[in-house]
């Protein structure tokens, strides 16, 4: 069913419908998921890290590629349909950015794609790199929210969609980058995460805009309450983490984590 919807012209009902039926498999996928990465983590305790380099590059660049792509597609149509009706419309209701043959159809493969992004966390305890919850947490959460937003029809999520496109076409360009051995400034991965917590306050706002409509006005909006609260939960718990994480690693003690990638840099040199 997956291959057939996949490489079949593109259909915005039958997309949700989709969707809609694997919701359960993917609550049941996000448990296997916590519990398979925790079990190979304890097997791994003892045991020499595998270096992975090649897999990994192949990997991150694959995911580069895949995101450049889907934001190039969507982010278009998006600016075409505000242009067209406003941020607010395409905000509230499902346009031409979730029932077009080319950027539905890439919408549609964003909220698939969370899936196989779980191999992420594969790699990180195969090679015993510090393994973070708010990692594990947002990977096992994110598939969850999408499918459920897409199948009930959430417009907002096209906001999270194509900026989430974005900026994973440069993380994962620079994680490619960081794979092969080629030294990057740290400023860089400074303003990946910068970017990260701009686009979850983005998405915030917009799920903001369309709550306040829905729950103070009569008209006919394309979200619900479901979609909305697991939306909003997910954000604000993502941009707390992301929050912490970036005070850890760029403030607090005098930015570990961006002495640690200095030091790296000068060892590769």
């Amino acid at each position: 069913m997956t291959m057939e919807i996949l490489f079949s012209e593109f259909d915005y009902e039958r997309a949700k419908d989709y969707c809609a039926s694997i919701e359960n498999f993917s609550v049941k996928l996000a448990i296997a998921y916590v519990v398979s990465i925790f079990s190979i983590k304890f097997y791994m305790k003892d045991r020499k890290a595998y270096d992975l380099q090649i897999p990994l590059s192949i990997w991150n660049a694959i995911l580069s590629v895949f995101s450049a792509l889907g934001f190039f597609y969507t982010f278009s149509t998006f600016l075409s349909v505000a242009r067209k009706h406003g941020f607010s419309h395409i905000t509230t209701h499902i346009s031409e950015v979730y029932t077009d043959k080319t950027c539905g159809y890439w919408v549609f493969l964003w909220v698939l794609s969370k899936t196989p992004e779980l191999i992420d966390t594969i790699f990180i305890v195969l090679r015993k790199r510090p393994l973070m919850f708010m990692h594990w947490y947002h990977h096992a959460f994110t598939s969850y929210y999408a499918i459920v937003n897409y199948w009930e029809e959430n417009a907002h999520m096209i906001w999270l969609v194509w900026m989430n496109y974005g900026i994973h076409a440069l993380m994962y360009g620079y994680y490619f980058l960081r794979a092969i051995r080629v030294n990057v400034s740290p400023k860089v991965a400074q303003t990946i995460t910068t970017m990260q917590m701009i686009q979850m306050t983005i998405a915030i706002l917009a799920q903001l805009h369309v709550g306040i409509l829905a729950f103070t006005t009569t008209g006919p909006y394309a979200v619900t309450f479901r979609g909305w609260f697991i939306g909003m939960f997910m954000l604000t718990t993502y941009l707390a983490l992301w929050i912490r994480f970036y005070n850890i690693s760029y403030y607090n003690n005098g930015g570990k984590k961006y002495v640690a990638h200095m030091n790296s840099n000068v060892k590769k040199a």
